[in-house]
């Protein structure tokens, strides 16, 4: 029995504290893109590292003040909503990478996230729905939000608020 519980133990240690049985990413995935989680609890923790990139707490991709966390509030249109004054730039798309988790202050409203480049592209690209989520993009692109259920457009919930907290990478040596 003592030995069944080292095991265990080990185990939680070598996943960052995490249990064996548990849904979440010890990593967060390779391709960028948008991702669902099933609680927030699913969504991956952001990395300490990434290769070739640094992060300072409370800055962007080149260096300058923006919060990280926030909200964000998706209406009932069919457009698509971004982060106020996002960083996202048209050029140098190697310069920085960012990640998002976020969450849905309604558990009955699902919202569309995606990685686009611009809204226009955003509507082309393929969305993810869901409750909860994250994703990761390049300094070109930008998380996108759009109310996805139409059931309750009709029943009178025309807003959802999205709690959201960002890491941004700036490339280095």
């Amino acid at each position: 029995m003592k030995q069944a519980s080292k095991m265990r133990m080990s185990t939680l240690l070598a996943l960052g504290g995490r249990s064996q049985l548990s849904a979440v990413p010890v990593e967060w995935p390779k391709d960028f893109g948008a991702y669902i989680a099933m609680s927030s609890e699913e969504i991956p923790l952001f990395p300490s590292t990434l290769s070739g990139f640094r992060s300072e707490n409370g800055k962007d991709f080149w260096g300058k003040p923006f919060s990280t966390t926030g909200s964000i509030r998706i209406g009932q249109s069919d457009d698509w909503e971004g982060i106020w004054k996002f960083p996202n730039t048209m050029n140098g798309c190697s310069h920085g990478v960012f990640m998002i988790r976020w969450r849905s202050a309604d558990s009955n409203i699902r919202v569309h996230s995606v990685v686009a480049y611009s809204a226009a592209v955003a509507s082309r690209s393929e969305a993810q729905t869901g409750i909860f989520g994250y994703m990761s993009g390049t300094n070109c692109d930008q998380p996108m939000f759009k109310f996805a259920d139409a059931l309750y457009r009709i029943r009178g919930s025309l807003l959802v608020d999205l709690f959201y907290e960002l890491k941004f990478w700036q490339a280095a040596p």
